[in-house]
């Protein structure tokens, strides 16, 4: 029986909050996990930037073949119950060899995972009608609560809570996936082949995109990489690093509240990205100078600029120019092609920068968010709103 637009509006909203979840505890954890596992600040970034071509691989591969098969659930759950098991396993790793090849296959089936939800969620958008700022917002606040609770448990019982919490997160994600309103086929048309999907991927105002989306979106790489752990080398706490990360999502479930479903209707996409670039100038720029906590909290505020406009802004872009039945693949596209490249770059430079200058690091993420806003700019030039031909 099909869902009701309430009922699948409300699917969507509950899986969002399972995916990112686990993403809360991932993103900036994760890194203190392999800390305390015995690898160094140095061995930490690259640990997380080696996989640069699996996570490419599979962030494009997985969503462009659940697209051809018109199996975006299957593949859904497949991915999520093979990264809990993988997660699950990580307690048995006593060498750096076996850490890193598990480090490298799990952040591989997170690439797959996150293009293929956001095109699940916006598939049934479009489908049943709802927003889908309003139901990505729900994400966010798992997100938030993620990132307070995994902080506080870490601060009090250690990292294996971190490992723990993934696992349960990601088996609810594989649950609600498999059932999500928004999978099976493309929802209009019949499921594209490997060479119109090809033509999509080389079609040079989506590689524009991809690469003003990218670069915006991954100048949050080095943060990702190293905020926590810099900020523990500070003098943080566990849990002020957790409310630090908290409050970037508050603010961005506000803004997603508010003004997500107007936004884009203002600005549109190509001058959300622009933006995003812009503030990320200003944010990177800002925390090179490894600022006092007052200026830190103002700079997490600025999450609403760096990463909702620019994730909005994509977003919209793919609903507006990209035919449904594409949905996944143009997600894999930006997000695991260009994005998976980039933030694997950025993640390596990092690596390398980190032990020698420390907070000034951030420098990376500047330049990155510099290109991004000037990729924009070309892109809203090029593009008048009209869908791809492909």
């Amino acid at each position: 029986m099909s869902p009701t637009r309430r009922g699948a509006a409300v699917h969507t909203a509950i899986f969002y909050a399972a995916m990112f979840a686990a993403l809360g505890a991932h993103l900036p954890f994760w890194p203190v996990w392999l800390q305390d596992w015995g690898l160094s600040p140095g061995e930490v970034g690259l640990f997380t930037a080696l996989g640069v071509a699996t996570r490419v691989v599979a962030g494009l591969g997985f969503p462009v073949l659940a697209d051809r098969l018109g199996k975006r659930r299957l593949t859904m759950l497949i991915l999520s119950l093979s990264a809990a098991a993988l997660f699950a396993a990580h307690v048995g790793f006593g060498s750096k060899g076996v850490l890193l090849a598990g480090t490298v296959a799990t952040g591989a089936l997170l690439s797959g995972i996150l293009p293929l939800g956001e095109a699940l969620g916006t598939g049934a958008s479009r489908a049943y009608g709802f927003p889908y700022a309003s139901a990505r917002a729900v994400g966010s606040v798992a997100f938030l609560i993620a990132s307070l609770a995994v902080g506080a448990l870490t601060a009090r019982i250690g990292a294996m809570a971190i490992l723990w919490w993934l696992v349960v997160a990601l088996l609810a994600t594989a649950a609600l996936g498999w059932k999500h309103p928004g999978g099976g086929t493309g929802l209009t048309g019949s499921p594209p082949s490997y060479r119109e999907i090809g033509a999509l991927l080389t079609d040079r105002t989506f590689a524009l995109f991809s690469l003003a989306a990218g670069m915006c979106l991954s100048s949050h790489a080095v943060f990702y990489a190293y905020a926590s752990v810099h900020w523990r080398s500070l003098g943080l706490s566990g849990d002020l690093i957790g409310a630090l990360w908290a409050f970037s999502v508050a603010v961005e479930i506000v803004v997603l509240l508010a003004l997500g479903p107007r936004l884009m209707g203002r600005i549109g996409p190509t001058r959300a990205l622009a933006l995003s670039g812009v503030a990320g100038v200003v944010r990177w720029g800002v925390m090179m100078l490894d600022p006092p906590i007052g200026w830190l909290w103002v700079m997490q505020g600025m999450h609403s600029l760096t990463f909702v406009l620019g994730h909005v802004g994509a977003i919209a872009f793919i609903a507006a120019a990209v035919p449904e039945r594409y949905g996944a693949s143009a997600q894999g596209a930006f997000m695991g092609l260009t994005g998976g490249v980039l933030t694997a770059v950025a993640m390596a430079l990092s690596a390398l920068v980190y032990p020698l200058l420390g907070g000034g690091t951030y420098i990376i993420a500047v330049l990155m968010s510099a290109s991004g806003a000037v990729f924009a700019w070309q892109l809203g030039r090029r593009w008048q709103g009209q869908e791809l031909a492909v």
